[in-house]
């Protein structure tokens, strides 16, 4: 009876050692790709886009008496589709990051082995950088409609 006691008291000690040194891989694994993904470069752009919304947000409600009931309601859709989008293009880049980010974690793990040549992370990259790419496109495309509103 104390050898089959001592044997589990064994394997649960073995078993919480090994958990825990799962639990610090994994932890320095979300350490790394939270400094690769959520730098303050992301954050600023965010930002700034929440400011302009704001902005243009506030500009339609004191253009709303001069507006009909279905031009306010058009243009409140239309920002509306606006956030939607950023919204989505930022979850879309996040995702991405978070998957190449993963991808050179584990490559920068296990870089002395053969199979893990340089070129191991370029689709999480090409995808990483084809997100940021349409993220940045938006925020242009959207900046440039205030310019030529200004314009006018």
């Amino acid at each position: 009876m104390k050898l089959l006691s001592s044997l589990l008291l064994m394997f649960f000690v073995a078993a919480c050692t090994s958990q825990e040194a799962v639990t610090d891989v994994a932890g320095q694994k979300r350490s790394f790709i939270e400094k690769q993904c959520y730098a303050a470069s992301v954050d600023n752009l965010s930002s700034t886009f929440q400011t302009f919304m704001s902005e243009r947000q506030q500009e339609l409600k004191t253009l709303r008496p001069e507006l009909t009931a279905d031009n306010y309601e058009q243009l409140n859709f239309a920002l509306e589709h606006f956030s939607t989008y950023w919204s989505q293009l930022r979850s879309e880049r996040n995702h991405a990051c978070e998957l190449h980010a993963q991808c050179e974690y584990i490559w920068l793990k296990n870089k002395e082995m053969k199979q893990f040549d340089q070129d191991y992370c370029a689709g999480t990259g090409f995808e990483y950088s084809v997100s940021r790419a349409k993220m940045i496109n938006f925020f242009s495309d959207i900046e440039r409609l205030q310019l030529q509103r200004e314009a006018q």
